[in-house]
Order: C-alpha cells, then sequence, then structure tokens
C-alpha cells in the first residue's frame, strides 16, 4: 500500500511539474528565450518519465470494450505523443541556444507555434477528461469541478495563451500618426540623432506576409509594412525632437521571418560585415544618438555592429533602445560598448515587441528620466 501511495505521489507531483512547465513554456513573451529551451528540453524529458510511470495504460491498450469515450481518450493521447515529438524536432531547429544544428528552414518558427497550440489544446482535453473522470467518481460533484477548471482555463488562456496568439498570429493594424505622436520632452538645445535598424526597409517583402508583432512587423492605415524599431524611433524622435535615420543594406533579407533569422545567424558567424548603403557622410553635428534595434540572437545585429563601426561616437552619447520578444536587452549593451567608442548608457529602455503599438507614454517617461 504504501509502494502504492508513493508511486501516486510521485505520478501527482509530475503532472503538476509537467502543467507548469507548459503554462511557462507558453508565456516564454514573459520568461525570455533561454529559459524557454531550456523549460522544453526539461518538459520533454518530465514526459517521458510520465509515459513510463504509466506504462500499464500501453500493456492494456488491447484489452477491453473500446466505447466512445475510449477511443476519443486514446486518440487524443496518441495525437499529444505526436505532437510532443513535433515540437520536440522543430524545437530544436529552431534553438538558438542550446542547439546549433545548422539546419535553416522556412517557416520552422510558425509550424513549432502551431503545433504549440495544438498542444495546449490536447492537453488541456487530456487533463480535463482525466480530472473530470476521477472527481465525478470519488466525490459526485462534477458540475462544480468543471465551474473551477473551466475558470482556471480562462484566466490561463487570458493571461499565457493570448499573448502568444497575439504575437504569431494576429495581424497588427495602427494609425501611424495616433501611435507615433504624444508629449514633447525638452533636451535643453542638446543636438539629438535616432538611428533605427528594421526588416522595413532592408527587405524585398513577398505578397502576403503577415504584419505580426513576432515578425517584427506592424501594417499602417495605407496598408503599409512599419518595422517595430522603426516605430519606437518616431516616438523618440516625435517627443525629443532632432533627426532620424534608418540603417541600410546593400543586400536585403528575406522575406519570411524565418529566413531572415537563419541569414541572421549566418551573418553572426561570419567575420565581416553587411555592406551599408544611403548612410549619412558623418555623424559630427549630434552629441546624443538614440539607437534603437531588434534583438538578434541574443545582440545587436549586424547591420548595426557595422553602423556602430562606421562613425566616430567620441563624446558622443549613446542610448540603446531594444526591442524584443522576451529575451530583453540580452548581452547586447555589452557587444555595444566593444565596438563604440561613444559613451554609452547601460540601462537600456527594454520594449516587447507585442507593447509597441501602446507604449508611447513609456516612451516618454522614459525620456524624461534620461
Amino acid at each position: 500500500m504504501d509502494k502504492y501511495n508513493a508511486t501516486g505521489r510521485v505520478k501527482k507531483a509530475i503532472d503538476i511539474i509537467l502543467g507548469l512547465l507548459f503554462i511557462a513554456l507558453l508565456g516564454y513573451s514573459f520568461t525570455g528565450a533561454p529559459f524557454h529551451e531550456v523549460a522544453g528540453i526539461v518538459f520533454i524529458a518530465m514526459t517521458i518519465i510520465h509515459n513510463i510511470i504509466n506504462i500499464k495504460w500501453y500493456k492494456a491498450i488491447k484489452k477491453g470494450i473500446y466505447n466512445r469515450k475510449r477511443k476519443i481518450a486514446v486518440a487524443v493521447n496518441f495525437a499529444l505523443a505526436a505532437d510532443m515529438a513535433s515540437i520536440l524536432l522543430t524545437g530544436i531547429i529552431n534553438s538558438r541556444y542550446l542547439f546549433h544544428t545548422g539546419i535553416h528552414m522556412a517557416g520552422i518558427g510558425r509550424i513549432h507555434a502551431v503545433l504549440a497550440l495544438a498542444g495546449f489544446v490536447l492537453i488541456a482535453f487530456h487533463v480535463l477528461v482525466h480530472t473530470f473522470g476521477r472527481v465525478q467518481k470519488k466525490y459526485k460533484v462534477l458540475p462544480a469541478a468543471l465551474v473551477i477548471l473551466i475558470s482556471l482555463l480562462a484566466v490561463l488562456m487570458d493571461v499565457w495563451l493570448l499573448p502568444y496568439v497575439k504575437r504569431h498570429f494576429l495581424t497588427v493594424e495602427v494609425d501611424q500618426e495616433t501611435v507615433i505622436s504624444g508629449e514633447s520632452v525638452d533636451f535643453n538645445g542638446r543636438k539629438i540623432l535616432t538611428v533605427y535598424f528594421t526588416r522595413v526597409g532592408n527587405t524585398d517583402f513577398a505578397d502576403g506576409v503577415d504584419a505580426v508583432s513576432g515578425a517584427s512587423l506592424l501594417l499602417n492605415e495605407k496598408k503599409e509594412f512599419l518595422g517595430n524599431s522603426q516605430v519606437i524611433g518616431q516616438m523618440i524622435q516625435d517627443a525629443a525632437g532632432g533627426d532620424i535615420v534608418s540603417i541600410n543594406t546593400k543586400e536585403h533579407y528575406p522575406s519570411s521571418y524565418s529566413d531572415t533569422v537563419s541569414a541572421a545567424s549566418e551573418e553572426m558567424g561570419r567575420q565581416e560585415l553587411p555592406e551599408l548603403v544611403d548612410m549619412p557622410e558623418n555623424i559630427d553635428g549630434y552629441d546624443l544618438v538614440f539607437l534603437v534595434f531588434p534583438l538578434w540572437w541574443d545582440t545587436i545585429p549586424k547591420p548595426v555592429e557595422a553602423f556602430l563601426n562606421r562613425y566616430d561616437f567620441s563624446g558622443k552619447s549613446v542610448i540603446p533602445v531594444v526591442t524584443h520578444g522576451g529575451g530583453g536587452a540580452g548581452r547586447s549593451i555589452e557587444d555595444i560598448k566593444a565596438v563604440c567608442s561613444g559613451t554609452v548608457v547601460e540601462e537600456p529602455l527594454e520594449i516587447y515587441c507585442g507593447d509597441i503599438p501602446y507604449c508611447r507614454e513609456q516612451v516618454t517617461e522614459w525620456l524624461k528620466g534620461l
């Protein structure tokens, strides 16, 4: 009996850990990419242990009568197993930190996201079926349990799942002037230059590309693409004044965001910097430079490094502004300081990609504190 109780406690503990891990994995926008990858490996390992402990279920699969409820439960379990295996495979291919397979597949990030959503549905169904069965059998209070569990599921979806869906699947449309315009901030006559790097202007987009925040894109009222960093840069210029410049590369990036991620990875591995075009001859007339960029592979994109190498920043203050999908500023500040001759502010403004259409006030308050 003690052995049975101990096994039961282990099963419950693993189930709770799996549930918490899966919630954390869906919330990688908040936890960050490095944690997401480590938690993903732990989740798969715990899933394997979960199946080993429940080996009796597999041994009994050919026994007994298959009514409709059992058929559905078995189908869901096998679908979940296939989904978990697919999530593991696409996660390894898409990994930026733990694995470097060298495999570059178009759309692999989107496939991984779709599989994760399918996994959420399957796990929710799997958990609810088992929980309801146990609760109904033991306590005969299925209606009350149903209300409680559905309420918990609704909270989970609102806090974690909806930001995930918005980032990967929902087109973000904004009124450009409304989003950018706001309160001005006085910098006492300082000569300000805002510099930004974004995919827009450095990518020849194919027809049908989605403007989702996870791909660093928004859509304005004219159905034109806006880059995340572009919008932040324009907010800063609107608030602080001065001039604004975009970093432009001679060679453009792929239309697909996943392909751009792969291209950026290859770029990081090369010693040479990309060639920039249509850039100012010098920036001698400025003493304060806002540098706005997306976090790529936990650091600054190579075109940003090329910009920093191109000009003399002696006597200038460089203030980084980082847009990201959960990784914060990564190691970008250290890498900027390694190549920039100016004074680099060590506490950058970090803006999550999904918050960009709504962050004008945040930008204003941050500028006031400089």
